[in-house]
């Protein structure tokens, strides 16, 4: 018995040295590819390094992903081509040692600044001006994140419909954000919309809220531009790149919002959904 089991540990480790074998092998006439050869020479070339996110007391601004060429996956590409060919290249993202993606304790309160680019968040606690400023937006061609009111999530689903099919993002305005009331709210967004709420909206740090929003995995945003009833005038004065700018369902907005991305048009700043802002 035991020499039966010790001829089958013979032929297992015969095997696993085949592997190991064959690997090596393999990977020594990767190496001495020409076409892995160029790969490896130029990819240095088209690396880009992943900038951390920026740390300021409570508060966090996203940093930006980096680049590098997959040089396994490139050189696949090529060996089938026959040839080394830059256009062929195949590169893959590098997260930023410091990072907004999994950090829940911090405020976002912009995005950086690197994307010369703002976002329009419009908060919804009722549906007076809802039409209008669809229409503002559509005839700009530009897509904003709506603030919705609990109240409008949960009896209003027409308007969440209406939002959705125009393009535009969706996140809920809470009072807190327990851990109930996020469940209830992504329970509605995902039969309605097929998603979940991301953020925290709040106009001033508030630490049980952003307690909350840790405990749901949730950013928690500040804007730094919350608009008056003169929206326009408060966006002029204040405005960079990386501004989130909070603007209300009012008379104000629908009067000047088409005067608002005029000029934000005009200084060169990209209108961004408040995800895409916010990503690295």
């Amino acid at each position: 018995m035991a020499k039966k089991f010790f001829s089958y540990m013979g032929v297992f480790a015969l095997i696993c040295f085949s592997f190991y074998y064959t690997e090596s092998v393999v990977n020594i006439v990767k190496r001495n590819d020409p076409i892995m050869q160029e790969i490896v020479n130029v990819s240095s070339n088209y690396e880009e390094e992943a900038v951390d996110a920026i740390l300021i007391d409570n508060n966090i601004i996203p940093g930006i992903n980096g680049i590098k060429v997959d040089i396994d996956k490139s050189y696949e590409k090529m060996k089938k081509y026959g040839a080394f060919n830059s256009g062929l290249l195949v590169f893959e993202e590098v997260v930023p040692t410091i990072s907004v993606t999994n950090t829940y304790d911090k405020f976002i309160t912009s995005g950086n600044s690197v994307k010369q680019s703002v976002s329009l968040l419009i908060k919804l606690e009722n549906t007076i001006y809802l039409d209008d400023i669809l229409e503002i937006l559509k005839n700009k061609d530009v897509k904003v994140t709506f603030i919705v009111s609990v109240d409008i999530l949960s009896n209003d689903y027409d308007i969440i419909e209406k939002i959705y099919l125009n393009g535009h993002n969706i996140e809920v305005l809470s009072d807190n954000y327990t851990k109930e009331e996020v469940k209830k709210i992504n329970k509605e967004l995902k039969k309605l919309i097929k998603t979940k709420s991301k953020y925290c909206y709040m106009e001033e740090e508030n630490d049980n809220i952003i307690e909350n929003c840790k405990k749901n995995k949730m950013h928690s945003i500040v804007p730094s531009i919350i608009t008056s009833n003169f929206p326009y005038s408060d966006i002029k004065n204040q405005v960079v790149s990386g501004s989130i700018i909070a603007l209300s369902n009012d008379i104000g907005t629908v009067r000047e919002l088409p005067s608002i991305i005029n000029y934000l048009n005009q200084k060169g700043y990209k209108i961004l959904l408040l995800e895409d802002l916010l990503n690295e």
